[in-house]
């Protein structure tokens, strides 16, 4: 696997994190206007060649030439790593070298080609077999080229006698020249789903030896765009498998995985201590949950790196620590303990959203999670913060691959999406305005489903008593002067729902004397607010589409004036419905008291919408923002 080419998305959860942690900088992904992006290289060629043995073993040879534009390409492949199993592959350089911009040779030293422990064998030396190839390039700068041969030979299939290839060219960067080809035996049946990339059957040379080529030229780089699902959904792409269904598939994992889930003696008991005095079945089963995730180290290896076959649930037990198909399996041996029922999902946990009609097991599932049929839940006991059948977001609304449940079949299902009945965010922030202008106030967050996650994985990854440096980092980003804290419960808890409160401070908010004006003071309400819903938006036409998420939203502010002030008006009440959901305020005076009720309620069908469905979207967010931005005229 070549990092610098394929390397994962990053997953919505790091996005958000980098969001609300690094001082709320919009940093979900770079944003570059169409007309002075710069890409970072040019791919001059990447040749790729897979040849296929009957038994699935396979070997692939890639040959890459990649032209430096400028620092950002000398910082990206001045040195490449290759990500690659020890167990089941083998990965060599056959050729490395620089050229550079005068055109002088300078090869790759075997010095500088390095081979190392991938960096999580650290946490989980037992079960990470991984290994990490890098090899540094002399000379690098803008105006270089670097070429690397390589191959990676594939001594055991992760499924038996099975083969399955999936290659993506991401289009931020210009090809010039790239293809992919497969020599397979004449008898194999190949499966192929390819976009953007023409091509097929070819005359083979060879007897017995059937042969398929596919290739992109001269095509064109485009700018990422913020908010957006993977590049890998929208870039040139193919996958090739013998599998020739999800089904298959599905049953394929499961007669290795399925013995791996033995209750033994030591599971029996945990499950019973687990489950002690509690005669509730969905109960029962939210316990077991929350003990294999708040008890099993999660290690975050992905599926096919490390390996299709999770190790046995006692082993899990014994050790403490596993990846998602470890997770899934205790989770699911304590669950057998106890009657219930259960079922492995294969789900993709980046950002990707295209499911192939090829059935290849490793182009976009690289996550497991578990499915309770009794209570028709989804659960990811990795997700550490999670209530039971609270999903990240990164896996909402995505289509995966439900294994079978006794004798039914493994087959697609589409996850659940976040909808306004569950996913909530409830504000009542109570202010108080002195005649010096100064606002002080407190809030009360209450947080539902996806959004109680959010708030608390955001907490739960604050370094202990940076609070107040995260609330003045939070009112800088939104424009205003001032400091506070935020006072949180156990994030751990998972019983019961998550709430938080702050106080805050903004010296000099409304100018005194009047007469003014001034915006009703936010402060530090929800980490997902009104407000945010619409981030990355933009003002212009989108040219990919727009990930979208559902919710509700009530935000409740009452601001206890000063005697001296008197209200001259209040903005009118606002009512904007699209097809999106609606959004509705109200602003009444009482004595010296402004209340100022705020509540939106968004749908979507989908995790993302299509670009010429943002137009619409924008509308909408242009008039509620409008609303969030009237002010209350005083004398």
């Amino acid at each position: 696997m070549l990092i610098a080419r394929n390397e994962r998305s990053k997953s919505m959860n790091g996005q958000f994190m980098v969001h609300l942690i690094a001082a709320v900088i919009t940093a979900h992904c770079t944003v570059a206007f169409a007309g002075d992006y710069s890409p970072p290289v040019t791919v001059l060629s990447d040749e790729n060649v897979y040849t296929v043995n009957g038994d699935g073993t396979s070997t692939h040879d890639q040959t890459r030439a990649i032209h430096i534009e400028n620092d950002e390409g000398v910082r990206t492949y001045g040195q490449v790593s290759f990500r690659y199993s020890n167990e089941f592959q083998k990965f060599d350089v056959i050729e490395a070298y620089t050229t550079t911009r005068d055109g002088a040779r300078i090869d790759v030293s075997p010095s500088a080609i390095f081979t190392r422990q991938s960096s999580l064998s650290a946490y989980a030396p037992t079960f990470d077999d991984n290994l990490v190839k890098t090899i540094v390039f002399p000379g690098v700068e803008p105006g270089a080229t670097v070429t690397m041969r390589t191959r990676e030979t594939q001594v055991t299939p992760l499924f038996p006698g099975q083969f399955s290839a999936d290659d993506t060219f991401p289009n931020d960067k210009a090809i010039k020249n790239a293809s992919v080809t497969i020599n397979a035996p004449s008898s194999m049946k190949l499966y192929a789903d390819v976009v953007d990339m023409p091509g097929g059957l070819v005359a083979s040379d060879v007897k017995g030896v059937q042969t398929w080529h596919w290739s992109i030229k001269d095509a064109p780089a485009h700018p990422r765009e913020a908010y957006a699902p993977s590049i890998d959904d929208r870039s040139p792409r193919l996958v090739v498998t013998t599998f020739p269904s999800y089904e298959a598939v599905g049953q394929a994992y499961l007669a290795r995985a399925q013995t791996q889930m033995a209750v033994t003696r030591d599971i029996q008991e945990l499950a019973n201590e687990v489950t002690k005095g509690i005669t509730d079945r969905r109960v029962q089963a939210d316990a077991i949950y929350q003990w294999v995730s708040r008890n099993i180290r999660y290690v975050a290896v992905f599926l096919g790196f490390g390996g299709v076959v999770p190790h046995t649930a006692q082993d899990v037990l014994n050790a403490r620590y596993g990846d998602c198909k470890d997770h899934t399996t205790l989770l699911q041996a304590l669950l057998a303990a106890k009657g219930i029922k259960s079922s492995t999902v294969l789900v993709n946990a980046d950002s990707r959203y295209w499911l192939p009609s090829a059935a290849s097991p490793m182009a976009v599932f690289n996550h497991v999670i578990t499915y309770l049929p009794e209570f028709d839940v989804y659960v990811d006991s990795t997700a550490g913060t999670a209530r039971f059948g609270v999903l990240p977001f990164n896996e909402e609304g995505k289509r995966a691959l439900l294994t079978g449940l006794g004798d039914e079949r493994s087959h697609v299902v589409t996850l659940p999406l976040a909808h306004a009945d569950a996913d909530k965010v409830i504000v009542r922030t109570e202010i108080m305005l002195d005649t010096l202008g100064t606002v002080r106030g407190n809030s009360e967050v209450k947080n539902r489903g996806e959004y109680d996650w959010i708030a608390r994985s955001t907490f739960a990854r604050l370094p202990a008593g940076s609070e107040s440096v995260f609330a003045q980092l939070l009112l800088t980003a939104s424009g205003v002067d001032g400091t506070g804290n935020y006072i949180h419960g156990d994030v751990n808890d998972l019983w019961n729902a998550f709430s938080f409160s702050s106080v805050f401070e903004l010296p000099d908010y409304a100018p005194f004397p009047g007469p003014g004006a001034m915006r009703v003071p936010r402060g530090l309400g929800g980490l997902n607010n009104i407000s945010s819903a619409f981030e990355g938006l933009g003002s212009d036409r989108r040219r990919t589409p727009y990930l979208f998420k559902g919710g509700y939203f009530s935000e409740v502010t009452k601001v206890d004036l000063p005697i001296a002030m008197r209200v001259l008006s209040l903005p009118k009440p606002a009512s904007v419905t699209s097809a999106f959901g609606t959004y509705t305020s109200s602003y009444a005076l009482e004595g010296r008291a402004v209340t100022v009720t705020r509540t939106l309620e968004l749908t979507s069908r989908t995790p993302y919408l299509q670009p010429d469905e943002c137009p619409a979207l924008k509308k909408m967010a242009a008039s509620i923002k409008r609303d969030l931005a009237a002010q209350i005229v005083y004398q």
